[in-house]
């Protein structure tokens, strides 16, 4: 072998300058050269040549013309065939972590055909009961005695707005104060929402009026509804009292704005950890802004306005969920609201077009809705998955809390 051809399989074919003798994307180039083509191809940077294809290479050491050193790499024989993407172990798994989503068998702990062929051992093993018995009859006794103190007003509405009040100024929490929140904390907190609820309705005539089985079947669809969207009234209001309006105004959808400090156990639920739960059940360890709350701050509803919420929501709801007798005493109630609604504007604000208010007030309701169908669609996946420890005398309580 010749001097020169020595020389040639030294130097890199792009720039003649001295190379490593080793093929780079498939020809002897120099690193630079190596490296100025697979950045040229990964992020298509170079732009065409303003000399017409005629530029000088070097010049004081430099390539002019990006373009036409891209050219002299493709005509040496370099290819983008030979690149090679996420070799690095560490990323390669973070990447497959965040690509792949949590599958049943993953999620559950076990092989498909195990979960789909052979019975599992919770399904021959009891399950705790849990009986609320004698928390409906407490209902049914709340629901006979009527009102616990009577209350005057010009309308239906206006009577449950004056009952809601002292509602929303309680912190509607039974324990806060507790480090943990377990069983013990939860059941007390289920019996304060639904005797909460009971003793809201005993001011409303016209549900009074109803058969107890009636009364009992569409409190049981109504209580978490309820309490959905007077949690969001009362996140609201505790925002306008610690914070400025101005700050208010300035605040983004994700912001934090609470951290809840409790220990939450539901070991007594299920095996799951919370975290696992949170996909199939509301559990609420931190609280946001979000597009909901920002409604509800702007709107500022006024104890009639959001009684009219209540009512709206909840009749609806309850209405459309059981049908038949329920759907035409539901839509009754409805008619009773709107009515007294339209009163309220008109004698008591003087605002006759109440029309943007009330749209408002629509469309909260319509995307709590939406909300509660979501809900209900996970809580059905969590029994087919019998993500739950526990058996419930009345299930059917659950399915939208």
């Amino acid at each position: 072998m010749d001097s020169e051809s020595t020389f040639r399989l030294v130097n890199c074919l792009v720039c003649d300058q001295k190379a490593d003798g080793k093929r780079h994307y498939g020809a002897v180039v120099c690193r630079a050269c190596a490296a100025f083509f697979r950045r040229s191809i990964t992020f298509k940077s170079v732009k065409k040549c303003r000399g017409n294809g005629k530029c000088d290479f070097l010049k004081k050491g430099f390539f002019t013309c990006k373009h036409c050193r891209l050219q002299k790499c493709r005509n040496a024989g370099m290819s983008e065939e030979s690149f090679q993407f996420e070799r690095d172990i560490y990323s390669n798994r973070i990447q497959v972590a965040t690509q792949i989503p949590i599958t049943v068998d993953l999620f559950y702990g076990k092989s498909n055909l195990i979960i789909f062929r052979a019975p599992t051992q919770s399904s021959q093993i009891p399950k705790p009961f849990l009986d609320l018995e004698p928390l409906f009859d407490k209902v049914q006794k709340i629901l006979f005695q009527g009102p616990e103190t009577p209350i005057q007003s010009d309308t239906k509405l206006g009577k449950l707005a004056m009952r809601l009040h002292p509602i929303l100024k309680s912190s509607n929490k039974v324990n806060p104060n507790s480090k943990v929140y377990g069983k013990e904390e939860s059941l007390a907190q289920l019996e304060y929402d639904i005797l909460t609820v009971t003793k809201w309705l005993t001011y409303f005539d016209d549900f009074q009026r109803l058969p107890p089985c009636l009364q009992v079947q569409m409190l049981q669809g109504i209580w978490s509804v309820w309490w959905t969207l007077t949690r969001l009234a009362n996140t609201a209001i505790c925002i306008r009292q610690k914070i400025d309006e101005e700050e208010i105004r300035k605040m983004k959808l994700g912001q934090l704005l609470y951290v809840c400090d409790q220990e939450i156990d539901m070991s007594w639920l299920s095996t799951y950890s919370v975290e696992e739960l949170k996909f199939f059940i509301d559990i609420k360890t931190e609280y946001r802004m979000d597009e909901l709350t920002r409604l509800m701050l702007d709107l500022d509803p006024s104890d009639v306005e959001l009684s009219f919420m209540l009512g709206q929501l909840c009749f609806h709801y309850v209405g459309k969920r059981f049908q038949g007798e329920i759907l035409q005493v539901a839509d009754k109630f409805q008619e009773i609201m709107a009515d007294d609604l339209h009163d309220y504007y008109n004698d008591q604000m003087k605002r006759p077009n109440y029309s943007k208010r009330l749209a408002s007030m629509m469309k909260i309701n319509n995307m709590i809705q939406s909300d509660l169908l979501k809900s209900r669609e996970k809580t059905e996946l969590a029994l087919v998955f019998d993500i739950f420890c526990i058996e419930v005398s009345h299930p059917g309580m659950f399915i939208d809390s």
